[in-house]
């Protein structure tokens, strides 16, 4: 997913997607939390790969605006991109910890 985005003033804000399963669980999904935009920016493209696998049953997506400021969109598409382009899914799993953490809540 593409589109173009200008923004005001603005503290974070970014594109999102998300593609999920028929039973609602989200198996794809970016935000740009770890690219945010901010500022006052003029018109750029930015991107989002994810891949749509065989079990994906709905595609949602928008524009994500916290705190202050505006921001504008414009021409979103969708279209397939070669496999040499890299992926921006958030939900990998060399993020996760490989067992719960903090159960106890006593950690800042």
């Amino acid at each position: 997913m593409s589109c173009f985005l200008k923004t005001d003033e603005v503290v974070k804000c970014g594109v999102w997607c998300r593609v999920d399963n028929s039973t609602g669980d989200v198996i794809q999904f970016d935000n740009m939390d770890n690219r945010p935009i901010q500022g006052t920016t003029d018109w750029n493209f930015y991107s989002i790969v994810l891949d749509v696998p065989k079990e994906s049953a709905s595609i949602h997506f928008g524009i994500l605006l916290i705190g202050e400021g505006k921001v504008w969109a414009d021409g979103f598409k969708f279209e397939e991109v070669d496999l040499s382009v890299k992926s921006t899914n958030m939900l990998t799993q060399d993020k996760l910890p490989l067992e719960p953490i903090n159960l106890g809540f006593d950690e800042a």
